[in-house]
């Protein structure tokens, strides 16, 4: 007793390193002999990874330098480290320059559904995110694009040396899918998707490598047509590249553009200066919103009012204009009452010119009046 005394004295107060040999293993750690004495390594203490399973690395009877961290002298316990005998390898990463944005090899130890662990070496892992596995936002498991023990390049993006934390990026090493996409096509393209995602405003359809947003109001003429009652996920669609915005990397779609618009098929039938009657859908400061049918909307602005007070009209009210603008591309057309006054004046005025004496100029005025 007074030997191990002795001996558990000078382990205790020794702050250098001593070799031990590894005596049992167990699920929390394993004993240590240093010098007839036993100590316990904690499963914490092994590696700098943080907790290993102490099996996994060392069997019985190998030889494992260690370091006294403490001595309860009540249980007689002693608490023991390899980790704390070995230089910390999160100390070197700071001294050997390792800095955000740096591209380093490491080794796949550990896939999770959240993402993967990787092997610095030196005993220092880092942390792969699902988020930063792939440019695709629906990976669904991290296994479908890495393998356990697969040696890939990654970026470092996050270095914590006090807090022993690393992460790194996949994804920053590989093409962005929208310089892929910008590489390949233009505004104007007509292209196939699927529809992914539908939401309130729209639908999002995959269309190669990146995803594009066909908004409502580019899906039907028919502004009461919405993309959740028309279209599911999965569905295939064909549609046209309307815009393509660099600084924000967004693709909007649009499938109207490629059927005949309301308007155009208006302008088959009627013409510039055409009288038309329709029905006051919407009053603003600015001017009357007619319906024409079959989703032909048409616009009469304030100045082409006339001699007509807009107070006195009414949503639902039918009215009746000349057609002063057709303009087919942008799907508009603007009706002016003002107009279709100075066309009657002049056909009031041809009349009088072709009339051969037996008609009157009250006579056509009192006609006009009726």
């Amino acid at each position: 007793r007074k030997k191990r005394k002795e001996a558990l004295s000078s382990i205790v107060e020794n702050d250098s390193v001593i070799e031990g040999t590894v005596k049992k293993i167990t699920t929390y750690g394993m004993f240590v002999d240093v010098g007839g004495v036993d100590g316990l390594v904690h499963y914490s203490e092994i590696s700098y990874k943080g907790p290993v399973n102490p099996s996994s690395l060392y069997k019985e009877g190998d030889k494992v330098l260690v370091k006294v961290i403490s001595y309860d002298n009540e249980k007689r316990h002693l608490s023991l480290s390899i980790k704390a005998a070995t230089p910390d390898p999160w100390e070197e990463i700071i001294n050997d320059g390792l800095e955000v944005g740096d591209t380093i090899k490491v080794t796949v130890s550990n896939i999770e559904p959240y993402g993967a662990f990787v092997d610095l070496g030196n005993d220092i892992e880092g942390f792969l995110h699902i988020s930063e596995i792939s440019w695709d936002k629906n990976i669904k498991n991290p296994k479908d694009h890495i393998n356990e023990g697969q040696d890939i390049d990654v970026e470092v993006i996050e270095i914590d040396a006090k807090g022993h934390r690393l992460r790194v990026s996949l994804k920053n090493l590989l093409p962005k899918p929208f310089d892929e996409f910008k590489a390949k096509h233009k505004e104007g393209d007509v292209v196939k998707g699927v529809v992914t995602t539908i939401t309130n405003f729209g639908a999002f359809v995959r269309v190669g490598c990146v995803e594009g947003l066909l908004h409502n109001e580019d899906a039907s003429w028919d502004r009461n047509d919405k993309c959740k009652d028309m279209f599911k996920a999965g569905d295939e669609l064909e549609v046209k590249i309307i815009k393509i915005d660099s600084a924000e990397q967004k693709v909007s779609l649009s499938l109207k553009d490629l059927k005949q618009s309301p308007v155009q098929a208006f302008a088959d039938k009627f013409n510039v200066g055409d009288i038309v009657k329709g029905t006051i859908r919407d009053i603003k400061d600015f001017g009357v919103f007619v319906e024409l049918g079959n989703n032909v909307d048409a616009l009469i602005r304030k100045e082409d009012l006339g001699s007509v007070d807009v107070s006195t009209l009414n949503i639902g009210d039918e009215i009746e204009a000349a057609i002063a603008f057709i303009d087919e591309k942008k799907n508009r057309i603007r009706l002016s009452i003002r107009r279709l006054a100075k066309q009657k004046e002049r056909e009031v005025l041809n009349e009088i010119n072709d009339n051969d004496g037996k008609v009157t100029l009250g006579d056509i005025i009192k006609e006009q009046l009726l």
